[in-house]
């Protein structure tokens, strides 16, 4: 069991590992490089793809706004229950995202980059680690 303030370190933890993913994306775009993909073998595909850019910016900029934000306020969340909320609708909303662009590389693209699914993954699963938090504390 974890302690009762640091319930959200989990996710600010797994939003560490989001940044990194999207700063080497972001970093990886600025200097006009390929990324490797050797797993799924689609990321060239996802990652130049007219979905990439939504409102003119690319993915892994907003992916570093998103976690970075992610990251403040699961620190706050720990403390402050007004955060908490906060927290959760942020989650949630990026959760909805998250299974947009899924749809989108499965559906759409037909082709899967590796880093975007994971991403993906990791912020539906932080949601769902974030709603179990949330009813074990409203029933406990």
């Amino acid at each position: 069991m974890y302690h009762k303030k640091h319930k959200y370190d989990l996710i600010i933890l797994f939003s560490v590992f989001i940044l990194g993913i999207s700063l080497f994306l972001a970093i990886s775009e600025s200097r006009g490089i390929t990324v490797p993909c050797g797993i799924t073998g689609g990321c060239e595909q996802v990652l130049t793809s007219k979905y990439s850019h939504p409102l003119g910016l690319p993915l892994p900029f907003l992916g570093i706004a998103y976690t970075s934000l992610i990251i403040v306020l699961g620190l706050l969340a720990n403390h402050y229950p007004l955060f908490r909320r906060l927290l959760t609708w942020l989650l949630g909303m990026g959760a909805v995202f998250s299974l947009i662009f899924l749809s989108i590389q499965f559906l759409v693209l037909k082709a899967i980059c590796q880093y975007c699914l994971t991403v993906d993954v990791i912020v539906i699963l932080m949601f769902l680690w974030d709603l179990h938090i949330e009813f074990r504390r409203e029933f406990a």
